[in-house]
């Protein structure tokens, strides 16, 4: 079967990962992914009062492509988040909603049309992302399509196959990965570490994003902290971060999968995340790592929150909201694991084996 990669102007590392990993023998347009590195959210959108809304957020369609004129009649399109107009296809799903552009109200309109397709002979595959993207699809279409779809996670190399004495430290070092600081809480992580460093003096919290000017103050009142631009690759941050890392934070309320919990775990860190759609699936509570409640998510277990069909506002939201109780959560977790060297180095060793029975390729 040949495979042409529909040419999204807009792809991520996970996607150009897929592509680089298809037997080539197969791949038609094997060329997209050359001299290109994943798409990364830019800084002003990610400094943005609100978060910006694409057309197809704002008017309710269905992401169709049309088949490229270039295609081979004999190959199939493999798409992300969408339909093809004509001919076979196989569709990749972050989350079902894609397939109306993330506009939720408008899968109630298209539901039916959706199902048909998913479910016709020109749909050959329904790749999910993770378990929680079928139990998603099979919340909106029902069982036929979720026994079609089938859970294909991220591929990545296991860097990381076990935990000797080069990878240990003797204070904890916490890492957070996120360009939209405050949709991935980290509001919320800088006053939990601000209790953490009270607690374990030794501990060294790293942050790589695009901080807002307002959060500066709070993150150089503590010296521990120490903030880096968003300005690295993914392999960058793998050799200068992940590397000299013992857990990764990620108190996300925005998420459906998160790829930088996948690439901890390839790298043997020990994770606190918040228990959001997919990071359940990387994060086991009490085996490599702490899953919290978040204060508030844009899921309600797999289905939209009423904060997702408002996610333009999402900051406003998470500001106007209490979090008191949730940092504490939080800055008990990461002070578990400063203080806790046998339980951090658990973690970290279940996190290897999680990866190399569950995700590794």
């Amino acid at each position: 079967m040949k495979i042409y990669f529909y040419p999204h102007k807009y792809l991520r590392d996970r996607q150009l990962d897929t592509i680089r990993r298809w037997p080539a023998s197969d791949v038609v347009n094997p060329e997209i992914v050359r001299l290109r590195s994943g798409a990364q959210v830019s800084e002003s959108y990610a400094k943005a009062s609100k978060l910006g809304l694409s057309w197809m957020q704002k008017f309710p369609l269905i992401n169709v492509k049309l088949r490229p004129d270039v295609a081979p009649k004999d190959s199939v399109i493999y798409v992300w988040g969408a339909i093809t107009a004509t001919g076979k296809f196989i569709v990749d799903l972050d989350n079902p909603w894609s397939l109306t552009g993330y506009n939720l109200r408008a899968m109630s309109v298209y539901r039916f049309l959706l199902k048909h397709v998913l479910l016709s002979s020109r749909c050959l595959e329904i790749r999910c992302m993770s378990e929680a993207c079928r139990l998603s699809l099979k919340a909106l279409f029902g069982n036929a399509v979720y026994e079609k779809a089938t859970v294909h996670y991220p591929c990545l190399p296991q860097a990381v196959t076990s935990i000797d004495a080069g990878h240990l430290s003797r204070f904890c070092r916490f890492l957070f990965v996120g360009t939209q600081f405050e949709i991935k809480g980290g509001a919320a992580l800088l006053k939990a570490f601000h209790q953490v460093y009270t607690a374990a003096p030794e501990a060294t919290l790293d942050i790589i994003t695009h901080l807002p000017d307002h959060y500066k103050q709070l993150a150089a009142d503590c010296p521990n902290i120490r903030v880096h631009p968003a300005q690295f690759t993914r392999e960058e941050i793998h050799q200068q971060f992940m590397c000299n890392a013992d857990v990764l934070v990620l108190p996300t309320y925005v998420e459906s999968y998160g790829m930088v919990a996948l690439e901890a775990l390839a790298n043997g860190l020990a994770l606190i995340t918040t228990d959001v759609y997919a990071l359940r699936e990387m994060v086991e509570d009490d085996r490599n790592g702490c899953l919290l409640k978040p204060p508030l998510s844009i899921w309600n277990n797999h289905l939209p929150s009423r904060f997702y069909f408002d996610i333009q506002n999402i900051k406003k939201h998470i500001k106007d909201i209490d979090s008191s109780a949730f940092e504490k959560s939080l800055a008990d977790a990461m002070i578990c694991m400063a203080l806790d060297t046998d339980w951090r180095n658990s973690a970290r060793k279940e996190s290897i084996t999680l990866m190399e029975s569950r995700f590794s390729c």
